[in-house]
């Protein structure tokens, strides 16, 4: 299977929206697909997707064009390989602290694709104060293809509270985009209609938008049309 132009755009540091399917919708995958969304991001991690699920959206996706990529709910390789063994053509990996976790999930992806290698796609997401400590080893690490921050988790492990938005935090994430761009390494985080200014200033390609806010910022003009 070849490459889908959102692995070349993304390898290539050029934008990428990864658009959060919120569960177990294949009809949505053909829409997605025709109005510009460039990945299915297949999330096993924050719903109650399991690997049956997850093997319908990735056929799905496959039969719509659109790129598919699973959140694996761990970073254990035998959870995250029958992702792969069911042809995803990437993997999110949650949970990385050390370059260790890292070099397991590389290995991971050469193992489970053998000569496919090449045409999987691996990103890391880097979500707690150690990810951030251990970034510069992190990054070292060849075989990676981008880097998902999440700021929400990491706010968590910051203070307790996801969605808090505290200096540290906002430092934390200025420095690591700061590191990732001093590499020439392609990184993202989730930003709304109003952070995406923002988003690209720090240098940001790897766009996580879930469909709910597809579906809020509709919604809101559809009201605001229709009922005044």
């Amino acid at each position: 299977m070849a490459l889908y132009d959102a692995q070349q755009r993304l390898r290539a540091g050029q934008p990428v929206i990864a658009v959060n399917l919120a569960g177990r919708n294949p009809d949505v995958m053909r829409p997605l697909a025709q109005f510009g969304a460039d990945v299915a991001f297949i999330d096993c991690e924050r719903t109650g997707l399991g690997l049956d699920a997850a093997t319908e959206l990735i056929r799905a996706a496959h039969v719509a064009g659109i790129c598919p990529m699973v959140r694996s709910w761990s970073k254990d390789p035998a959870v995250m390989v029958r992702y792969l063994d069911r042809q995803a053509s990437g993997l999110i990996v949650p949970h990385i602290t050390t370059a260790q976790d890292v070099r397991e999930a590389v290995e991971l992806v050469r193992y489970a694709s053998g000569a496919q290698v090449a045409e999987k796609t691996l990103i890391v997401q880097i979500e707690t104060v150690s990810a951030v400590k251990n970034l510069a080893e992190i990054l070292d690490v060849p075989g990676v293809d981008a880097y998902l921050i999440g700021p929400n988790d990491l706010a968590y492990d910051m203070t307790g509270q996801r969605g808090s938005q505290p200096p540290e935090l906002l430092a934390a994430v200025q420095d690591v985009a700061a590191q990732c761009r001093s590499r020439s390494k392609p990184f993202g985080m989730p930003a709304n209609w109003d952070q995406l200014a923002h988003f690209r200033s720090m240098g940001g390609t790897f766009l996580y938008f879930p469909l709910e806010w597809l579906l809020q910022h509709a919604l809101h003009d559809l009201n605001a049309r229709f009922k005044q």
